[in-house]
């Protein structure tokens, strides 16, 4: 049996290529790109936005990547197929059909297509025609309760010799509430022939090896949960290996910071990395003491080297007082309904 893969899930305005060299230093097997639109790139006749080219980016030091396409469009997503081949960037592509966004299923993408196998399908084909790169599908396990499509849609990817499906265990009106169907990603697992990982509701790194268990899948693909906790994969290789899960303390959590603050202004306009640092201070600080103060200077912060003088500033003061330990009672509620995704 393949040792099982631990890979992170893509999550559109929030895995850009700083963040996933991040998770990759952790152990991340494997990481997918944001959404790359369809409707955009296989119609582009000029240079595109700077905004728009970010989601094509790859650092040195990231693994196994893949580019994720999403469109509903057979002709359009043929042509980014081709045009993301022909970049040399990128280990595989995987085609979007779980994204539950109300602005992506509006627009009959993502999600959406769960309702429309027969069109799922031909855009499958398309986009395996249109490549010589490894195609892989992530999707749900379909539109509503009375609409489960996965297993269909799964027999369809292996026949048209997909490399990997990954399945997030919700239906699309679920969104990400709600129990995950380990029973149903694993009677999938049983049948299909090609390597299925499971996706949903990780929280830790204990739920990876047990959904890991519930659905025998070759690996699980990790969302949330890596926002909050960059290194959740070096903890899953630790926990496999019998050993304990060390703290994460001050330390560790502003080099991480300052690190990803300093990536992400290479790929992006600095004024906006350091703005977005503040979503990730806020899901990576708090436990620390003086952390809700330290969120709040950073409001008025938007240069990077005030943003590492503010990070570098805090460690130190928490070092004098030899005060680096993360506080449980600090800590809010174990939840991962506090990491925002767009609806």
């Amino acid at each position: 049996m393949p040792e099982p893969l631990f890979v992170l899930a893509p999550m559109d305005g929030m895995t850009h290529a700083s963040f996933r060299t991040v998770c990759f230093e952790y152990g991340a097997d494997g990481a997918t790109t944001e959404m790359i639109l369809s409707q955009a790139l296989g119609r582009a006749k000029r240079r595109m936005s700077d905004k728009y080219l970010e989601t094509l980016v790859r650092l040195p030091g990231e693994g196994n990547l893949a580019a994720q396409l999403i469109g509903c469009n057979s002709a359009l997503m043929a042509a980014s197929a081709e045009r993301l081949t022909a970049l040399h960037r990128f280990d595989a592509l995987e085609i979007n059909m779980g994204c539950p966004a109300r602005t992506v299923v509006g627009s009959g993408n993502g999600a959406a297509l769960l309702e429309k196998p027969e069109l799922a399908v031909a855009i499958m084909a398309a986009v395996k025609q249109s490549t010589d790169l490894p195609v892989r599908l992530k999707l749900r396990m379909g539109w509503d309760a009375g609409h489960i499509t996965a297993p269909e849609l799964v027999r369809a990817a292996q026949e048209l010799g997909f490399q990997a499906v990954t399945i997030h265990g919700r239906t699309r009106e679920q969104l990400y509430a709600g129990p995950v169907d380990a029973a149903g990603i694993r009677a999938i697992c049983r049948e299909a022939r090609i390597p299925v990982y499971a996706n949903g509701g990780v929280t830790c790194a204990g739920d990876a090896l047990a959904f890991l268990a519930d659905t025998g899948a070759a690996g699980v693909s990790i969302g949330r949960a890596a926002l909050k906790q960059p290194w959740i994969f070096d903890d899953i290789r630790r926990l496999r290996r019998g050993e304990e899960i060390p703290e994460r303390g001050a330390e560790e959590r502003i080099r991480l910071l300052v690190t990803l603050a300093t990536r992400a202004t290479l790929h992006r306009p600095e004024k906006v990395a350091v703005r977005e640092m503040r979503k990730f201070s806020g899901w990576l600080l708090p436990g620390l003491t003086g952390a809700a103060d330290v969120l709040e200077r950073l409001n008025g912060i938007e240069a990077l080297e005030d943003y590492r003088r503010l990070m570098e500033g805090y460690l130190e003061a928490l070092a004098r007082r030899n005060d680096t330990h993360i506080h449980p009672e600090l800590l809010p509620e174990a939840t991962l309904d506090t990491v925002k995704l767009r609806r």
